[in-house]
């Protein structure tokens, strides 16, 4: 076996066995939670058994409905995901070697696709809040099929339309679906189960890494059985299809926030969107993270396949490079880091999700930096390896960073303007792009410093001492959400045990004001209650101790009454 060969075996049995131990720790997790609801049942009951028996009993129709949760979405994410990886891999060869499109004609192609992510960016998320997110999600289908259809012709102009379509599909696809998502899990009541959206996350990065392993093999047998670069495109058509077939029949539309009065101009709304963004420092440090290290990652896949043929040059070889099983690897690689996500902890918090976010944008600047000064193919292979596994475990962590600090009315329109940066910053990029290994050196070396900058601004605006008290007591601040639901049960629980315990303290200490020989003195009241004392008497609950003494008129009487006739001391009869 060649040296690519075993990386990706091994590449395989560990991401076999990190899947093994994600089911089963989610599954742990399930039970230690119904384990602690029913814990805390039994201070109050005194029985955890048969507390602990119901709860197992009970989550059958919670249970279903995340079983359902999970078809609806993941089957429809998983085609949309195939549409692009499908074709993703042979746009330049298409191009390049089938069209004869000249290499300066080809960048103008690309950067035609940037350019339209750019520009859709401005308007797609807004759109897609305004009239549905389902909608918007059969948008990103018809766009995507006609991206791969114009690949049927060898006319510039269409092929620059299709371009133009394509970069629109994609702020499509990093923005609607995920909105959907969220409000969906939202609205059915999912954050009060055992099903977290941090590991939704985690699992949707599973999914595409598995999606894209796929997505080039099928790829090149289609190219090799059918003899053409153009049937990847037309099998991206048919995933396409398929989605919007599922998305039509099994989805419900949901929306961002209903505004009253006449419908602002796209303009206001983009003004108010950047506002927003800008007005939050967490959402601005996101997006400027967001910016620099996809824009990192969209120049690390320009470029790694000219790095390591660089590298086997300088070796002395001139042995073509088995470029499908580096991308088999490199996607390998991303869902180890995805696994990596979903264990690095029991409870995805906000803090947990931030330092996992800061390790990677961290790792990514260091292996960029190392992939400057190696001169070995294989060291800087395993190097690259450490980037994609990084940006396997960034996009959950991400995802669930925004989650948390963009509310669902205005979340499409929010996370469709944190890509417009990303787009330009791409553009610009490219368009100082160069021949030789200097120009991608500088360029490694620039994503590098950018992303060391990222580090520092995640770690000032999500490290512990600067989130502040709301951040320590389990909220975001404005616009934060329990989405997970276990902050609120454990609030409820402990609500529910304060007032059975103040409930129990007050018919006690009401039954000794009344009924004992001697109790407590009076000072300055008929009522027999010290002024110290804070109680509210209820007729049917007893005491309930609050902040001040309220008795209501007709039992404050009754008990002035009942007092007197002990002599006024406060002594029992």
């Amino acid at each position: 076996m060649s040296f690519y060969q075993i990386n990706l075996a091994v590449f395989a049995a560990g991401n076999g066995y990190m899947l093994y131990r994600q089911y089963k720790r989610q599954e742990q997790e399930v039970l230690d939670e119904l384990k602690q609801e029913a814990a805390g049942v039994e201070e109050a009951d005194g029985n955890e058994d048969i507390e602990l028996r119901h709860l197992l009993a009970e989550p059958a129709e919670s249970q279903a409905a995340i079983r359902q949760f999970r078809l609806d979405f993941f089957p429809v994410y998983a085609l949309a995901m195939a549409a692009d990886w499908l074709q993703g891999p042979h746009i330049y060869a298409i191009y390049k070697y089938e069209k004869n499109i000249p290499e300066k004609i080809v960048a103008a192609l690309y950067a035609a696709g940037f350019v339209s992510g750019a520009m859709s960016a401005s308007f797609a998320g807004e759109l897609a809040d305004r009239y549905g997110r389902r909608l918007a999600c059969i948008a990103y289908c018809v766009t995507y099929i006609l991206t791969c259809l114009t690949m049927l012709t060898d006319d510039l102009f269409i092929l620059f339309v299709g371009r133009f379509c394509g970069g629109i599909s994609t702020t499509l696809l990093y923005s609607v679906f995920e909105a959907w998502m969220i409000t969906e899990y939202n609205q059915r009541g999912l954050s009060r189960t055992t099903l977290k959206l941090g590991s939704i996350f985690g699992n949707m990065t599973t999914v595409s890494s598995i999606v894209a392993i796929l997505s080039g093999v099928v790829g090149d047998v289609l190219v090799s059985a059918l003899g053409g670069r153009v049937w990847p495109f037309m099998a991206s058509v048919a995933c396409s299809t398929l989605a919007m077939f599922l998305i039509s029949r099994r989805w419900k539309e949901n929306y961002g926030t209903k505004q009253a009065g006449p419908a602002t101009s796209s303009l206001a709304d983009v003004k108010t969107g950047i506002r927003m963004i800008v007005g939050d420092r967490r959402i601005l440090s996101l997006g400027l993270t967001s910016t620099f290290f996809e824009g990192a990652m969209y120049l690390f896949v320009f470029f790694w396949s000219a790095a390591l043929k660089s590298a086997r040059t300088r070796s002395g070889s001139d042995e073509e490079l088995p470029f499908g099983l580096i991308f088999s690897s490199f996607m390998c690689a991303m869902m180890a880091g995805s696994a990596f996500y979903s264990l690095y902890s029991k409870a995805h918090t906000k803090e947990t999700t931030s330092n996992i976010l800061m390790i990677v944008v961290l790792l990514v600047s260091c292996c960029l930096s190392a992939a400057v000064l190696i001169d070995s193919e294989k060291l800087l292979f395993w190097a690259l390896c450490m980037v994609e596994a990084s940006i396997g475990a960034y996009f959950p962590s991400m995802s669930f960073l925004k989650s948390q600090v963009v509310e669902d009315g205005v979340r499409a329109r929010v996370y469709s303007l944190l890509r417009l940066p990303l787009n330009v910053f791409v553009v610009v990029a490219h368009s100082l792009d160069e021949e030789g290994d200097g120009h991608r050196n500088n360029v490694f070396m620039t994503c590098a410093a950018l992303l060391m900058v990222s580090f520092f601004i995640v770690k000032r605006t999500f490290a512990p001492d600067a989130r502040g008290a709301d951040w320590r007591a389990g909220g975001l601040g404005t616009g934060y959400q329990d989405v997970d639901g276990r902050q609120g049960r454990r609030q409820d629980a402990k609500k529910q045990q304060q007032q059975q315990q103040q409930h129990a303290d007050g018919q006690k200490q009401l039954h000794q004001m009344l009924h004992h020989d001697k109790g407590p003195a009076v000072a300055g009241s008929d009522t027999g209650l010290d002024d110290g004392d804070n109680a509210t008497c209820d007729s049917q609950k007893g005491l309930t101790f609050g902040d001040s003494i309220m008795l209501p008129q007709t039992q404050t009487n009754e008990a002035t009454n009942t007092i007197k006739t002990t002599g006024g001391n406060g002594s029992g009869g």
